[in-house]
């Protein structure tokens, strides 16, 4: 392990409650959701494209369609309250329902393609970092014309780091409300951008404003490092540091690049991702 992930708290939390994938436990029930070609059938809003063709997921309420080429299905586990009094307030959370893709295009990442769906008031009761998170999340959505920017965005309340970079920053709307999406990186010092750690991040309300969703999306650019190791090989078009240790010259050169890139480009596209997040229903 890192250095850089030493101090990150919900990274063991995150094994058990809204994390990496937990060892089955009392109360918890994981199951593989149907899988089958069709479309959600609610109407989306205004904007909003209609599900595209793939596997449906659908499960404690809620729905999306995985579309075809970024996954299979999903397991699914309805996860019970956790409020942990001895530690950080970051680890506690309500109970809530996590969905983990299956059959996912990129796999040994940091992070595993996870869709978190959180009920606000709970979450804002027993955890401020949440409830402050969601409280920039609503402040983005209720000013929709003005601009992104990496301090404006929500965190991920479990993650005890902070996010590196902030790219490919923009407002979604998905088939229950809206959000917003963008590239990060998270570490507790100044870490090279890397397709092992970088993910594609959605943070969204229902429009009633019940519900909380986060998505955390593995995605690689071309571009980059395999990892955050210095004796990995860079390849030819990627930004190389121009010091010991990455700073903002260098931040400011990735995420202009990131910016830059094609959606297809990625992988998996963020064409496909966008897809996924748009087709999300909650009833």
């Amino acid at each position: 392990m890192t250095k850089k992930w030493l101090g990150i708290v919900l990274a063991v939390f995150l094994l058990a409650a809204c994390g990496a994938p937990a060892p089955a436990q009392p109360g918890v029930e994981t199951v593989v959701a149907e899988t089958l070609v069709a479309m959600t059938s609610a109407a989306p809003p205004v904007d909003t494209p209609a599900a595209p063709e793939g596997a449906l997921v659908s499960a404690n309420s809620v729905k999306f369609v995985i579309p075809v080429g970024l996954g299979t299905s999903a397991n699914v586990e309805s996860l019970p309250e956790a409020i942990i009094t001895d530690g950080p307030m970051m680890a506690s959370a309500p109970a809530h329902t996590k969905f983990t893709l299956t059959g996912y295009p990129l796999q040994g990442k940091f992070f595993e393609p996870n869709i978190y769906v959180y009920p606000v008031a709970e979450y804002e009761a027993i955890n401020d970092s949440a409830a402050q998170n969601i409280q920039k999340l609503r402040a983005i959505l209720a000013s929709p014309e003005a601009p992104l920017t990496k301090d404006a965005l929500p965190g991920i309340t479990a993650f005890n780091a902070a996010k590196v970079f902030t790219a490919k920053m923009q407002l979604i709307s998905f088939q229950s409300g809206s959000g917003v999406i963008f590239l990060t990186q998270y570490a507790q010092y100044p870490a090279t951008v890397n397709n092992k750690e970088m993910f594609y991040n959605f943070q969204g309300l229902t429009s009633d404003g019940r519900f909380y969703i986060v998505a955390i999306l593995p995605v690689n650019a071309p571009f980059l490092a395999p990892d955050d190791n210095p004796q990995s090989v860079l390849p030819s078009d990627g930004i190389p540091l121009t010091a010991e240790m990455p700073d903002d010259a260098y931040y400011a050169a990735v995420v202009s690049k990131l910016d830059q890139t094609a959606p297809d480009v990625f992988t998996p596209t963020l064409t496909q991702l966008d897809a996924l997040i748009q087709s999300i229903t909650i009833q």
